[in-house]
């Protein structure tokens, strides 16, 4: 109780000493790599960038706290020719370093002088590699220089959960929205069916993709399927999911859900789902965001619920500071303090 109250006072103080304060509305402007260029040739260049985070975790009934790496990453990327760039991401993961990403893109077909619009498509790309598997928005912010509220979202965490994997992509934007498909390997799961049952899927390949519609420029409302192929043929799995996102200037909302079913040879069948909603408010160098999230697991454990309140504030390009508060439904509160980086 008294940890709750120390936070939830210390985030409503900094943000009325912000309000009050900040002289500067203008929309907060993210901590974010600023790419170091390197010429390779006369017409060939290689940017180098990343990001990383430090954390420390506080939680009620704990004298401790745990401290923390969250992510790190360095980003190689070239542009070999005006249609064709490579990337590559070094990772840290558990204690070494990994490939975090290798994707090469191909820019079929762009907008130009000589290129008008073809039914307001602008750009198409296909490429292939290891990459974040574009299911969903959640995706765009795996990346911890990219997530202003420092945790995931519950349904996120208990489903596809950072899919990241080797496959192929292709996707398009256009003035009415923007469409991606992909291929890739399917993820595995591990965890218990409705009759509580310990269950672990092998998954071989999975398919799919999203469609968002953009209405009037500042509101986007999406779909997304994928479906997953197991690999011993006794279970599938099916992810659907619809979102919104809204952006009106300094403010930005978004929400998701995403249903996981899970399909049997024996039809003893189960669905997963669960949501979140999530608000976002900046002033100068500082923001506010908030979210709400919950899962429904298709079994006798208790649904999970969680409400989450942050407070951020960039000290400059390369570094901000970020300050999350969870009150938990089944599990004890949490605060989080994170350092994020990027360069």
């Amino acid at each position: 109780m008294f940890m709750r109250m120390l936070i939830t006072g210390l985030i409503l103080v900094l943000a009325l000493a912000t309000l009050a304060n900040a002289q500067d509305t203008t929309p907060t402007v993210p901590a974010g790599p600023r790419p170091t260029e390197i010429a390779i040739n006369e017409s060939t260049t290689l940017q180098i960038m990343g990001f990383g985070d430090l954390l420390t975790t506080f939680q009620d009934n704990n004298d401790g706290s745990t401290f923390d790496i969250g992510q790190a990453e360095v980003d190689l990327e070239s542009e070999l020719t005006d249609r064709f760039a490579i990337a590559l991401a070094i990772a840290y993961d558990e204690g070494s370093f990994t490939i975090g990403a290798f994707t090469a893109d191909y820019n079929a077909w762009s907008v130009s002088e000589s290129r008008p619009s073809f039914l307001g498509i602008n750009n198409f790309t296909i490429g292939g590699g290891q990459h974040d598997v574009p299911f969903g928005i959640d995706w765009h912010v795996y990346p911890s220089i990219d997530r202003k509220l420092i945790s995931s979202p519950l349904v996120i965490e208990n489903t596809h959960d950072s899919w990241n994997d080797i496959g192929g992509y292709a996707s398009t934007e256009a003035t009415w929205g923007n469409v991606t498909v992909f291929v890739a390997n399917g993820f595995s799961y591990e965890g218990t069916d409705p009759s509580g049952e310990e269950l672990e899927t092998h998954n071989d390949l999975a398919i799919g993709g999203r469609l968002g519609l953009i209405l009037n420029g500042s509101f986007e409302l999406g779909g997304s399927l994928a479906r997953i192929y197991g690999l011993d043929q006794t279970h599938d799995m099916l992810l659907a999911g619809v979102d919104i996102q809204v952006s009106i200037e300094n403010f930005k909302f978004k929400g998701e859900y995403i249903a996981h079913r899970f399909e049997s040879d024996d039809n003893s069948n189960f669905t997963n789902d669960g949501f979140y909603l999530q608000g976002f408010y900046g002033i100068g160098s500082w923001y506010l965001i908030g979210r709400y999230d919950e899962f429904r697991p298709d079994q006798k454990s208790a649904d999970i619920a969680r409400t989450s309140t942050g407070l951020g504030h960039n000290i400059n390009d390369i570094i901000e500071l970020r300050l999350e508060y969870q009150a938990n439904k089944e599990a004890e509160d949490a605060a989080i303090f994170q350092v994020a980086f990027g360069f």
